[in-house]
């Protein structure tokens, strides 16, 4: 559980994984500690929280790869909306493909840091960083949908142009 104010109150709010149906939840102060809940994180693997600046970060690291999710709450529509998606791969055993990207959904800017192996050279081979737009519409904790898969669907299609493009067999 992770304790601290989200909403900007002065009164410590929480962020939690609930025991009973393995959801995770949030409560603000200023919502009379109402539960909010979704469904929509997978479960294999382990599940982190972190405080940010102004708001938490949900963080879900499995065998080979991991992604985070990064909420700030927003005033207007007293909800924690999501702001930020992180993700990071180990790839198979000589690392094609490992590496790590995030996007910030309020600048709509995505960065990647990606390695591929060079078949040629029989060596890992760092790729310039990528940085290019990424645009989501306006997502909330409540209410995820599909967002993480069409950000890992996005990222993919960055990496292999990025590839294709420096790596010629």
């Amino acid at each position: 559980m992770l304790s601290a104010d989200f909403d900007g109150d002065n009164i410590r709010d929480k962020v939690y994984l609930d025991p009973d149906n393995g959801a995770v939840v949030y409560q603000l102060s200023s919502q009379k500690f109402k539960k909010v809940s979704s469904n929509q994180f997978e479960d294999s693997g382990e599940i982190f929280f972190d405080k940010t600046k102004n708001g938490f970060k949900v963080k879900l690291n499995q065998m080979r790869a991991g992604y985070a999710y990064q909420f700030r709450y927003e005033k207007e529509t007293g909800k924690m909306r999501l702001i930020g998606m992180e993700r990071y791969e180990f790839g198979p055993a000589n690392n094609d493909g490992s590496g790590e990207s995030s996007v910030n959904l309020l600048t709509n800017t995505y960065i990647g840091e990606w390695n591929y192996f060079d078949n040629n050279k029989i060596k890992l081979v760092k790729m310039p960083t990528i940085k290019k737009k990424m645009i989501f519409p306006k997502t909330y904790f409540d209410n995820l949908g599909n967002v993480l898969s069409t950000y890992i669907d996005k990222d993919v299609q960055y990496y292999l142009a990025e590839k294709k493009r420096l790596y010629k067999q």
